[in-house]
């Protein structure tokens, strides 16, 4: 059986054709029809006669139409008949100027690109940093992006739920200006397996709790224990595509550890996405941008995470963990921290870790000081982070600042080997510092 013949068939090529004649055919009587009477119709006794009907003691006579309107229908039908022989319209007839929406779009394509063409070669020949500082260059790309991409990831571009922020420095698939020049053209196709069937709900909740305390996350200590374990080996085996520190690989799994949720980062949500899996594509645009076109949407699309016009610097990228020291001798805490340096000291056991203004950079003695706290969770003990903030500023803010530098710390505990099952992220019941506001500005560390 031809499945297709319904779409090859010349039956509706005449059906249309048909309905198209004979509706104007009727038209066309009913036009000429209703001139034929030029005067209101009267009845036998003289009077004008109605349609039959009335409304609030108003009827409505049985009059022909106005003149005008009369001929306003004949124009219509006049310019249908012309239309219908100079466009298709009628089945397959093509009409006589040929016309078809396709040879006009290229026509127009072809139009503008002999016009714009010329410009879109310049910038093609400057470099990307070049391309997104220049502002007519940056009005081109916001104008392709509005017209190609705001459907998935906003007009702000940064994104939705499923579709990624394009103003962070979060790339999954790199974030160089070949990589993002490549993930436009090429497209990319993302997947991670459903694991509910293999894991089972408790398992998938044992994981998800310790996903959370990956990222600082309140979460269950016993279940983030047992999810260590099916994290970093079977039947899971997560770290083959998150990183075995959970910072996740390029072009398989995203950061864990950093706040930035494609999905959602709600326990709700991480276990749906463990249970039931996700797919996400982005379209190929190669085939439809030239190389030109190509280097200027790559140069809005990168220039969206580097608003200066250059490379983030490295205080603007995620801290790298610093490599194990040698213990030394703890530094004794002053009676009080006044200068804005960022410093870390140890008194009666805590470790105190201060930060400069408005930073979340730890220092550079800091790895020699954690060396205790590290033999000790080492040795089965826990160890509990609490971030801190000065009295300046906005208070959100602040805190956010707080928990990310006591995240920065358990980073640094975790590159120096400390377990990171065994570290915990607690917030204090005020995030405000006593003392000064160099004082303030601190993480402490215990074992407990």
């Amino acid at each position: 059986m031809n499945t297709t013949s319904q779409f090859t068939s010349n039956f509706w090529n005449i059906y249309i054709a048909a309905i198209v004649l004979l509706s104007f055919l009727g038209l066309a009587w009913l036009l000429i029809s209703q001139n034929k009477t030029k005067t209101p119709k009267r009845g036998a006794d003289g009077e004008v006669e109605t349609m039959g009907h009335a409304w609030d003691g108003i009827e409505e006579y049985n009059n022909p139409l106005p003149r005008w309107w009369f001929y306003l229908f004949v124009l219509t039908t006049i310019f249908g008949v012309g239309y219908l022989v100079m466009y298709p319209g009628i089945g397959d007839y093509k009409g006589v100027l040929n016309w078809t929406s396709t040879n006009q779009y290229e026509k127009e394509v072809a139009a503008a690109n002999d016009k714009y063409g010329p410009l879109y070669a310049k910038f093609g020949q400057m470099p990307i940093e070049q391309v997104a500082a220049d502002p007519q260059a940056q009005r081109i790309g916001k104008n392709m992006f509005d017209t190609y991409c705001i459907q998935c990831h906003g007009s702000d571009a940064k994104g939705s739920k499923g579709f990624p922020n394009l103003t962070d420095h979060d790339w999954l698939w790199g974030g160089t200006p070949a990589e993002i020049q490549e993930t436009i053209e090429k497209g990319r196709v993302a997947v991670m397996a459903p694991w509910g069937p293999a894991l089972g709900e408790e398992r998938v909740k044992d994981v998800a709790n310790y996903v959370m305390s990956l990222s600082g996350k309140q979460h269950d200590a016993d279940r983030a224990k047992r999810g260590n374990a099916l994290f970093h080996g079977g039947p899971a085996n997560c770290f083959a595509c998150h990183g075995p520190d959970g910072k996740g690989i390029k072009g398989l799994g995203p950061n864990l550890t950093d706040d930035v949720w494609l999905w959602g980062g709600s326990e709700k949500a991480i276990i749906e996405t463990i249970t039931s899996g996700r797919h996400n594509q982005m379209p190929a645009w190669g085939h439809f941008l030239d190389k030109d076109k190509l280097h200027i949407m790559t140069a809005y699309v990168w220039g969206l995470s580097n608003k200066d016009g250059a490379a983030p610097t490295e205080a603007a990228k995620p801290a790298a963990a610093s490599a194990p020291a040698a213990a030394s001798a703890p530094v004794a805490a002053s009676a009080a921290v006044v200068d804005d340096s960022a410093k870390t000291v140890v008194e009666n056991g805590v470790v105190k870790v201060y930060f400069a203004s408005g930073k979340a950079d730890v220092a550079a003695n800091t790895n020699d000081q954690l060396a205790a706290i590290v033999a000790g969770a080492k040795e089965g003990k826990s160890v509990v982070i609490s971030g801190f903030h000065d009295s300046t500023g906005n208070a959100a803010q602040n805190a956010e600042l707080a928990k990310n530098r006591a995240q920065k710390v358990k980073d640094a505990l975790v590159a120096l080997g400390a377990p990171a099952d065994k570290i915990q992220l607690e917030k204090p019941a005020s995030t405000e510092g006593k003392g000064n506001n160099a004082e303030a500005r601190r993480v402490e560390v215990v074992l407990k």
